[in-house]
């Protein structure tokens, strides 16, 4: 799922996916599902029967699904989560004593602390296919080399690093049940190479010494980023080797991003699947949802996991900055994605440094001029690069171009009835009542006017349709990516039974806009 491009008033958008994909872990997220328990919780067949598909049974089997799960989820996610944390609490620790008593002559050794902790973490994440990543690391310092080209070498290592993923995943790791973690961390490892190569041919040639071995190491293999991502630039990786911010700052940041994480794996491993079951018999949308929402919830989880991370090696993000003052850099923004105001705005919300990234290094570019046709050109090739970056998975394929459509569709059809009504129904949120250029703006409406609830009323049923999008798309993610036989082939079966619905409604509101324009 993916992330919009825009400058200030643009709609355009582009994607990228699912992070759970995107940054993968060790984690089972399967452990304890509710599924897995005993048919006879409620207490016997006559009580099932007579209250059963009531407030009473669900609430019965919320309750048992909570024992018989949460705890299990909670234990496995704090084995998990601590020692990563605490590895990146000693790498900023030992950064921070030595920058306090030495003179930093030499950045090197914060290099090698990075690497040090960042190999430790790494090892306790993947094992033995450690020197698997660090054989693919020597290979993209010697890419690294083709800067000397200039801008046309920045553009040969792209086109290498995200092709040689893909081959490797089609020619070695194909079938395999580790290639998805394995991928999350090299496509990390690729997005901070590109990044490498085009900010030091800015210019058009090469601007600086490529970095040597020790920091270009520490770079990639940083604790606070190796494991989970999210992408951050050399520069800022430079600007936060000497960490700044007080300890206190990051214990009070840290202990709700936990708890956070607990409650993200808990919806994803018992909730969901606990009201997808309650109500497999009574709606198909509710169990499209439900499902839905354990693929979303386990996206939260892992993205909250990497902002705990962020936070405990003091590390900040790039661009203009999702900060909380409670929370710290924000790797994606869930109560966007929940309740969106449209389809562009949540995919904007679901993984902001990936957004960032594409939107710097890949649809920037692409654009140029700012014409129709190279904003088309660089929408395509955003879409092409992301779905190559997360590898051969046909599902997230078939997810990120409806979303295009969508996503593309709602904003034009919105953009031209907020002209022709000088509303403010638009893809974008509203920018206040001193900014918003639209004469009826429920910021400068009273709550009396009947005008300002017909504008409210418009935007809530976009929000309704952005919800049912994402549920129709979400389910389709749920399980594991290239498993082979009969399941994998009927992975479209909610589809069906929806009668691909939600890809009529996109199509419908192209053809909306251009009869309407």
């Amino acid at each position: 799922m993916d992330y919009q491009y825009f400058e200030e008033e643009s709609d355009y958008i582009d994607l990228d996916e699912e992070d759970g994909e995107e940054t993968a872990g060790v984690l089972d997220y399967t452990f304890g599902k509710a599924g897995d328990e005993d048919d006879d919780y409620v207490g016997g067949e006559e009580e099932e029967e007579l209250d059963g598909y009531g407030v009473l049974g669900l609430a019965e089997r919320l309750i048992e699904t909570l024992k018989s799960c949460a705890e299990p989820s909670l234990l496995q996610v704090l084995q998990y989560l601590a020692p990563m944390l605490l590895l990146c609490l000693l790498c900023r620790l030992l950064c921070l004593l030595y920058s306090q008593r030495r003179r930093l002559t030499s950045l090197a050794p914060l290099h090698f602390l990075h690497f040090a902790c960042g190999l430790i973490l790494l090892q306790y994440s993947v094992g033995h296919r450690l020197l698997l990543l660090l054989l693919l690391a020597a290979v993209g310092y010697l890419l690294l080399q083709l800067l000397r080209l200039g801008r046309k070498g920045a553009q040969i290592l792209s086109v290498l690093t995200v092709g040689s993923q893909f081959l490797y995943e089609l020619l070695l790791w194909r079938r395999r049940s580790d290639w998805p973690q394995l991928r999350g961390i090299q496509m990390v490892v690729n997005m901070k190479l590109i990044s490498l190569g085009f900010d030091l041919t800015a210019s058009g040639k090469l601007q600086a010494r490529v970095p040597g071995p020790l920091a270009y190491l520490g770079y990639i293999y940083s604790p606070a980023t190796c494991a989970l991502g999210p992408w951050v630039s050399f520069g800022c990786y430079m600007d936060c080797l000497v960490p700044r911010n007080g300890w206190l700052v990051s214990l009070r940041r840290l202990v709700p991003n936990v708890l956070l994480c607990v409650l993200a794996v808990t919806v994803s491993n018992c909730v969901a699947p606990a009201l997808s079951d309650f109500f497999g018999d009574s709606s198909h949308f509710l169990v499209m949802y439900w499902d839905a929402l354990s693929v979303r919830s386990s996206h939260y989880f892992v993205g909250i996991m990497a902002q705990a991370l962020l936070v405990a090696g003091d590390q900040r993000l790039d661009g203009d900055g999702k900060e909380s003052e409670l929370l710290g850099p924000l790797v994606s923004q869930p109560g966007n994605i929940e309740w969106p105001r449209s389809i562009s705005s949540l995919v904007r919300s679901w993984n902001i440094p990936m957004h960032e990234w594409l939107k710097r290094y890949i649809y920037a570019p692409c654009k140029v001029d700012g014409s129709r046709g190279r904003t088309l050109l660089a929408v395509l090739c955003t879409y092409l690069v992301s779905s190559l970056l997360h590898g051969m998975d046909l599902r997230i394929y078939l997810v990120l171009v409806s979303l295009a459509v969508f996503a593309e569709g709602e904003s034009l059809l919105r953009r031209h009835i907020s002209s022709a009504l000088d509303a403010c129904i638009s893809a974008n949120p509203c920018p206040g009542r001193e900014r918003c250029r639209y004469g009826t703006c429920p910021s400068k409406r009273s709550w009396s006017s009947i005008a300002n609830w017909l504008v409210r009323a418009a935007n809530l049923a976009f929000t309704a349709l952005a919800i049912f999008h994402l549920a129709y798309l979400g389910v389709v993610l749920l399980g594991d990516a290239l498993e082979m036989g009969e399941e994998a082939e009927n992975f479209l079966w909610h589809w069906q039974q929806a009668g691909f619905f939600s890809h009529y409604i996109g199509a419908a509101t192209f053809v909306l806009y251009l009869f309407l324009s």
